[in-house]
């Protein structure tokens, strides 16, 4: 959305962040349309599983309090019986899903039976 917004083919959620904060409107346009979006989407997880805590990970995560911030207003605004839990960046930021395939790999390679494998 910020790539159509801006006019930069390849613009991204990075880029959009920066834009916010030197306070571009139309980045604030896309940026409060993500925010709903994704604030939409986990008041619906937290109706239906009820978490402790809410992990927010990947690249978007990365842009910290100009996520968050509103991220956390969105949520508050949209609840109505539910309690709200704490909101939090992944503690792994952007390589979770990286760790995570290197570490489904190793365990594929050590539960392989090597005598069936045919070089």
């Amino acid at each position: 959305a910020w790539a159509a917004a801006s006019g930069t083919p390849g613009a991204d959620a990075a880029d959009c962040a920066k834009a916010v904060d030197a306070g571009a409107p139309r980045a604030l346009a896309v940026w409060r349309q993500a925010v709903d979006a994704l604030a939409d989407g986990l008041v619906t997880a937290l109706t239906l599983l009820d978490p402790r805590t809410l992990i927010i990970g990947g690249g978007l995560a990365e842009a910290g309090e100009t996520l968050f911030t509103p991220l956390r207003e969105a949520i508050r605004s949209r609840i109505t019986f539910q309690k709200q839990p704490p909101i939090v960046p992944a503690a792994l930021g952007d390589s979770a899903g990286c760790l995570g395939a290197g570490l489904l790999a190793w365990d594929l390679l050590s539960s392989t039976d090597r005598s069936e494998v045919t070089p």
